[in-house]
């Protein structure tokens, strides 16, 4: 049945499609490849309970409960980029090569973040090391060069897959290493989910807790692909029509930070946990326990800190004052507004609401885990965190959308060979 499923797809989508999945098999065989003289089963179960390693060890698919080749996973390509996208902002060389330089600068930049992220796969490798010296049976200098050599050299080698994939497999490769990850943790949170939770009533609590869960695949669908479409009218047109074309519009991403905000946050928020076993004054550690998973604290200080970095994110990505000296170097006006500053500020205001909205909505799709676990205690969906489900919707989007060109595509070929 596969195969004839393949057989009628395009020859370019399949080929793209076995070689996408040959190469996702090599980048999942590295994560479980173990570093000689290591007591991996101690270590993970010393740390198993750590909410920041068990964030970490989501995002790179379970690399951290063995350390391997691929342990790091994407994440040293992923520092990398946010790396050179603040950059970007602060050096005016490196935004000049973005915005004048074309594919040349677009080229640049490329190589430049793949020598920030073997920087970052070094830095990391260094610290990993002298982190697990307590499970390492001969600590001893020739094993320190080796293991960061070897995990230096497997998060290089997992960048170059993820390149591969963005030019002959689907979707984006580094995006799609990331989702592979988070499926492959499902399985796990579900399973878990009924070991641990209160199973009277059970059928009830699927129900209701899969109706929710479509519910929050919906609004992660709609902060992904929600845009707000900006009337625009060009000068060609002021003398032909006094109406605005329906089709002429300027569209601004309802969530133009993508999850970087998210990742942070999630991060940040795991801290009091961590720090907890860390400290021995009481007060301190009575304040820290107020913000712990599930805690109203907790949900509350969530919320504000994606939107606060969510602002902040959009902010340094969308800069309002270019796209208004853009439109008017092309042109371009929106209608009843004064090109130049007014449109600057109409843009300003309209970049400020719809960060608020996707900070609101990725809020409350990010406390509903919890009110679940809270309402029927059995937490379905207490692992599935708000940032695992926009990667994962967000990159089911564009792979959905790529394979829709090409079937588009072999259709119009045909047709036109007819």
């Amino acid at each position: 049945m596969a195969l004839e499923t393949l057989e009628r797809l395009p020859k370019e989508l399949t080929k793209r499609f076995i070689y996408t999945i040959f190469l996702l098999l090599i980048v999942r065989t590295t994560i479980f490849i173990p570093i000689p003289g290591v007591d991996n089963l101690s270590f993970y179960k010393n740390l198993e309970t750590n909410t920041v390693f068990n964030f970490v060890n989501n995002i790179i698919g379970g690399g951290a409960r063995t350390i391997g080749i691929g342990t790091f996973g994407i994440s040293p390509y992923f520092n990398a980029t946010l790396t050179v996208q603040a950059v970007i902002k602060l050096i005016p060389e490196w935004e000049r090569l973005q915005k004048e330089e074309g594919e040349l600068g677009r080229r640049i930049l490329v190589q430049r973040t793949r020598y920030i992220t073997l920087l970052w796969a070094f830095l990391q490798s260094c610290l990993i090391v002298y982190w697990i010296k307590p499970y390492v049976f001969n600590w001893n200098i020739s094993f320190i060069l080796d293991t960061v050599l070897t995990l230096t050299t497997g998060a290089v080698l997992v960048m170059w897959i993820s390149e591969l994939i963005s030019q002959f497999g689907l979707g984006n490769g580094s995006s799609f290493l990331v989702m592979v990850n988070i499926v492959t943790g499902f399985s796990k949170t579900f399973i878990n989910s009924f070991k641990t939770g209160d199973l009277e009533n059970l059928g009830i609590k699927i129900f209701v807790s899969s109706v929710l869960f479509v519910l929050m695949i919906l609004i992660s669908i709609f902060i992904s692909e929600g845009k707000r479409k900006i009337k625009i009218l060009s000068s060609r047109q002021l003398g032909t029509t006094s109406t605005v074309n329906s089709r002429s519009y300027l569209p601004l991403k309802l969530n133009s930070a993508t999850i970087i905000p998210l990742v942070i946050s999630s991060l940040l928020i795991t801290l009091p946990s961590y720090f907890i076993t860390k400290v021995n004054n009481s007060v301190i550690q009575n304040i820290l326990l107020s913000f712990i998973p599930g805690q109203p604290l907790y949900l509350f200080a969530y919320y504000v800190l994606i939107v606060f970095l969510n602002a902040f994110y959009t902010n340094l990505l969308v800069n309002p004052s270019d796209i208004a000296e853009n439109l008017t170097k092309l042109g371009v006006v929106i209608p009843g507004i004064r090109p130049g500053g007014q449109t600057n500020s109409y843009l300003q205001a309209v970049s400020n609401k719809l960060g608020f909205i996707s900070a609101t909505l990725l809020g409350v799709i990010g406390i509903v885990p919890y009110i679940i676990d809270a309402t029927f205690k059995v937490p379905l969906f207490k692992g599935l965190s708000v940032t695992s489900l926009l990667i994962f919707v967000g990159v089911s989007t564009e792979i959905a959308k790529q394979v829709r060109t090409y079937l588009l595509s072999q259709s119009y070929t045909i047709n036109v060979e007819k």
